[in-house]
């Protein structure tokens, strides 16, 4: 009953992590999203990775194309902008190692951006994430991100496709 206990505490813990990635994009607050990548690195579809706070937030805020509430782009500033976006995340799929201190997650991730009206799915994939626990709580170390879907992200990243 107590590993039962333990497991289910990791997950609702996991599960914030990942949805609090996902609100930090879509509410263009990109330094929440870097925060928790504070021990860990995003593994990037061809094997590159980006890795710790400074790091991610560089990356996503000069990746990631952020609108005013006209709708007309405008250069990142910490929530007051947005990219018009909504990153939905199923499936999760969580495994956890005997001592419950390690726990690889496979989940699947849809975004949806809603452009001059129109709600558009834009990209479609899955996330591998290795997430460890220490004395002071859970930490996301690794995601590996695979878009499998891919839409018109022409109105959401500048270059690189990272979602």
């Amino acid at each position: 009953m107590e590993r039962f206990h333990k497991t289910s505490l990791a997950r609702q813990v996991i599960e914030e992590i990942m949805h609090r990635y996902a609100y930090g994009i879509d509410t263009a607050d990109i330094e929440s999203v870097g925060n928790i990548f504070a021990a860990g690195a995003l593994i990037h579809e061809d094997g590159s990775e980006t890795r710790g706070p400074a790091a991610i937030t560089d990356l996503y805020s000069n990746l990631i194309i952020f609108y005013d509430e006209n709708g007309e782009q405008v250069p990142y500033a910490r929530k007051q902008c947005s990219p018009k976006t909504r990153h939905v995340n199923t499936n999760i799929i969580m495994e956890f190692n005997t001592e419950i201190t390690v726990c690889q997650v496979r989940s699947y991730f849809t975004v949806y951006q809603t452009i001059d009206g129109a709600n558009t799915i834009i990209a479609g994939g899955r996330y591998e994430d290795r997430f460890e626990h220490d004395p002071y709580g859970w930490h996301l170390i690794e995601r590996r991100l695979f878009i499998e879907n891919k839409g018109d992200m022409s109105h959401h990243l500048k270059q690189r496709s990272t979602t």
